[in-house]
């Protein structure tokens, strides 16, 4: 039995994905946690998601949760989507989710009674089986931070993608703790992703906690985005399109001194510059 029964938003965008979607919704449906809003944002999807998502109003409103449907016009990328959300949720506790992740049933509830009973951490994280996407029940890895012996730099370790997952589904924060973490309720867009633009304000700004235990599972699409094969200039691109949102998202954090934010920008440089030469050697233009 849960501690606490105070709403849980959970953000999750989509595009495109009625070959997924059922499971994720299902998982949902399927939470031991009885208060429960889920803000859908599809992305101007061409698929049947849209018919997807409307046929399941009725089994959300027969299990006592809130379905909210928000649509973008044109297709804009998953932090524009998230972004639709942030100044629609009302809960205490905000969960974003890739639309094509699964919930296992107790991790709303574990998440909340962990915060309930922590009240000095802003957010948590949580770790996940990773599965791919033809057997769903086969767990072939775990995804997640393995908790530091020693000082735990979280935002040191996002910036620089030490001992760190970024996919949505690891960290469940207090709605307090976002909006003094990201007061414009609005985070960098950028085709690359949304994780860090939470993550680093939130780690940052907030101390954490550890839930030591797989409370999701990750589907590993052979099609996915992050597992594209790219050009030598598409890989470019995407290095300084990560140069350019870790610098704007730092820029934003509330409190960080200018001597900080010089500091971090230099360190981002470097890393850009790092990266690129490493994709030099990858692609065979240098030796």
């Amino acid at each position: 039995m849960s501690i606490s029964k105070k709403l849980v938003s959970i953000i999750s965008p989509c595009y495109n994905g009625e070959k997924y979607l059922p499971f994720f919704l299902d998982s949902v449906l399927n939470q031991t946690y009885d208060n429960i809003e889920l803000l859908f944002v599809d992305d101007a999807s061409t698929d049947n998601t849209l018919k997807i998502i409307d046929a399941y109003k009725g089994r959300f409103a027969n299990r006592g949760y809130k379905l909210r449907i928000f649509s973008l016009e044109k297709n804009s990328g998953q932090a524009a989507a998230i972004n639709r959300a942030l100044t629609e949720y009302n809960g205490e506790y905000v969960e974003w989710m890739d639309s094509d992740d699964i919930f296992l049933p107790d991790a709303i509830e574990k998440k909340v009674n962990f915060l309930a009973q922590n009240p000095d951490c802003g957010f948590a994280l949580n770790k996940g089986f990773v599965v791919n996407e033809d057997n769903l029940d086969e767990v072939v890895g775990i995804l997640g931070r393995n908790k530091p012996d020693g000082e735990d730099r979280l935002f040191d370790d996002y910036l620089f993608e030490r001992n760190v997952a970024f996919c949505p589904g690891i960290v469940i924060a207090r709605s307090t703790a976002i909006k003094k973490a990201i007061p414009t309720s609005h985070i960098f867009e950028s085709r690359e992703g949304q994780n860090w633009q939470f993550y680093l304000p939130l780690s940052y700004c907030f101390k954490h906690g550890y839930i030591e235990e797989p409370l999701f599972k990750y589907v590993v699409h052979s099609n996915s985005h992050s597992h594209t094969k790219r050009t030598f200039e598409e890989q470019i691109k995407r290095y300084e399109n990560y140069d350019i949102l870790l610098k704007e998202t730092v820029r934003n954090i509330p409190g960080i001194s200018e001597k900080e934010l010089l500091e971090l920008e230099e360190k981002i440089t470097e890393k850009t510059r790092q990266r690129k030469l490493s994709a030099y050697r990858e692609y065979g233009i240098i030796n």
